[in-house]
């Protein structure tokens, strides 16, 4: 009896304690879930289905990974290839930065050929672990 009790004992002190036999009630909030908004409210932010609405200059809205997007307007200042950065002078970006000139790292590289110097554009930012990258350019 001594014999079974010192086995079982641990395996149901292990099931107790051990994080992947442990149930969550709904109370509970599950890691790394967003309360945010949704893939599919960032989509409806964005113009998705072809509407050819855009979400208004300065809003946030979030990707389906749970990375938040930041829209803004401003005017090229420098694009360079060396760095595949694209320099805006932007106004506030609502809930991210105020307005300022700063470059901006891009996630494809042929969106440096997408705009010029001197253009108006309206962008769309990620912001990632290693900061802010431009995910989409175009002139406005």
């Amino acid at each position: 009896m001594k014999a079974l009790v010192a086995c079982v004992v641990p395996l149901v002190w292990l099931s107790i304690l051990h994080p992947a036999c442990a149930h969550r009630t709904a109370k509970q909030q599950v890691p790394g879930a967003q309360s945010g908004p949704t893939a599919q409210d960032a989509a409806t932010a964005q113009g998705a289905g072809g509407s050819g609405q855009t979400a208004e200059a300065g809003s946030a809205a979030e990707t389906s990974a749970g990375a938040k997007v930041f829209n803004g307007k401003g005017v090229v200042e420098k694009i360079d290839k060396s760095t595949d950065t694209i320099q805006i002078n932007h106004s506030d970006i609502k809930g991210y930065m105020p307005a300022m000139s700063m470059p901006y790292r891009v996630k494809d590289k042929t969106m440096l050929d997408l705009v010029k110097p001197g253009d108006k554009v309206i962008f769309t930012l990620e912001d990632t672990s290693e900061g802010a990258v431009l995910i989409e350019i175009k002139k406005g």
